[in-house]
């Protein structure tokens, strides 16, 4: 990738989002760098300033134009690429008899697990609701933008039996709805904006709200948080829950899944492209970055400055494919809800074991699935396990960095933490 390469690409909040000091001087520093063209909405100040934000966060344009917009991509260095091949490991002989291949990580996992529909939550993600828990046990995250310059992640589950408590949960956003329908899936969450309600009260989506008649069996305040960060529920109640709503809870006949993967009995995918052992994501208020671990093949996730940790176990996510999908961000006639356009197509990038790769993605209607191809045109093949896949505004910069200025960077950063631990 060039370091000047242009990328083309291209929801009225319920609850108040609670931002430290911290975050909103470090988003209006963000606002103050990133000054954008207002737009004239006519519906007062207020909404006036809504837009302003929306527009120098996200690059928020006319959503009757082309989902397409551009997105500045930054590179550190310049690295040979490498030869796309599939490289075979050794492996042990296994039974799989009993098993089937997951639809979310192309692995093996008991069939009564992958025959079943997965469960998509909505997970808080400002600064006063980390560190959440359970998500180290979602086989998919999604994150997007929501209003203020902060995101809110969807995590889909294949099994949650052994999580103790999952959360903290938030509200709806009308294009999370489209996304958790391509996994058929259903969807979870506490409360929804004004643009999403109707949506959620057809037979488009399975959906467990909060502020339905379940709400009060499914959710449980926790007593360690505080309101609204302190919403959760477990794997009894979100059963309980669809039986009770009468959701099916096997896959649909005619679903095929949204992913295409490698063999799973030790193929491993090599794709071309740049060398990627640090990649940074144009999110201005969470900062999320991921590192490349060559010891395990996954990138390692950080955010606000630190580890990106599952409070239930410690753990910290980690990933073996990113991918980066930019669309187009428009606004509400409210002046201040922001929706994302999920159809169409688009650019962005595929990164898995240290490489990363240029792709376009395709959906040609609300009832297809998302399809990526690499720069040869071909649907590409996911490495088995875990996938991040991050919506992008225009003007969100992804920044790789290659194995030697990452390990350089590593080495600096050592040094000095050594020489701050002798002067002490």
């Amino acid at each position: 990738m060039d370091n000047k390469e242009n990328i083309t690409n291209s929801e009225n909040v319920e609850e108040k989002e609670i931002n430290s000091k911290k975050e909103d001087n470090k988003f209006k520093k963000f606002i103050s760098e990133h000054k954008k063209q207002s737009i004239a909405i006519g519906i007062g100040t207020v909404a006036l300033i809504a837009v302003a934000v929306c527009l120098a966060v996200f690059g928020l344009g006319d959503k009757s134009k082309d989902s397409t917009t551009t997105a500045k991509v930054t590179d550190t260095t310049a690295q040979p690429t490498t030869v796309e091949q599939t490289t075979v490991e050794p492996t042990t002989e296994v039974n799989h008899d009993n098993d089937t291949i997951s639809k979310l990580t192309g692995d093996w996992i008991p069939k009564k697990l992958g025959n079943k529909r997965p469960i998509a939550v909505m997970i808080n993600n400002i600064g006063d609701a980390i560190p959440q828990s359970g998500i180290s046990k979602a086989s998919i995250i999604h994150e997007c933008p929501v209003e203020g310059g902060m995101t809110r992640l969807m995590a889909l589950f294949e099994d949650t039996k052994d999580i103790k408590r999952i959360g903290s949960i938030r509200s709806c956003r009308i294009y999370y709805c489209y996304i958790s329908n391509e996994y058929d899936a259903i969807y979870t969450h506490f409360g929804q904006s004004k643009y999403a309600k109707d949506y959620l009260n057809t037979d488009a989506i399975d959906n467990i709200s909060g502020l339905s008649a379940v709400g009060n069996t499914t959710f449980y305040r926790a007593s360690d948080k505080y309101s609204p960060h302190d919403v959760y529920t477990d794997h009894d109640k979100l059963e309980a829950a669809i039986k009770t709503l009468g959701y099916e809870r096997k896959y649909d006949k005619d679903y095929k899944g949204k992913y295409k993967f490698a063999e799973v009995d030790g193929d491993k995918v090599e794709i071309k492209g740049q060398s990627a052992y640090k990649v940074s994501l144009g999110y201005p208020i969470n900062a999320p970055w991921f590192e490349y671990d060559e010891n395990t093949g996954l990138y390692k996730r950080f955010q606000y400055g630190g580890k990106h940790i599952d409070e239930n176990n410690n753990e910290q996510l980690a990933f073996n494919n990113i991918i980066c999908q930019y669309v187009d961000y428009g606004i509400y006639p409210d002046g201040k809800s922001i929706d994302m356009t999920v159809t169409g197509s688009g650019e962005g990038y595929y990164i898995t074991n240290g490489v990363c790769q240029k792709i376009t993605w395709k959906k040609e209607q609300m009832s297809d699935v998302t399809k990526y191809y690499n720069p040869k045109g071909r649907e590409i093949k996911l490495n088995v396990g875990k996938t991040y896949v991050a919506y992008l505004g225009k003007n969100m910069n992804v920044t790789v960095q290659d194995k030697e200025a990452f390990e350089k960077a590593n080495q600096k950063k050592s040094e000095k933490e050594n020489t701050a631990e002798t002067t002490k």
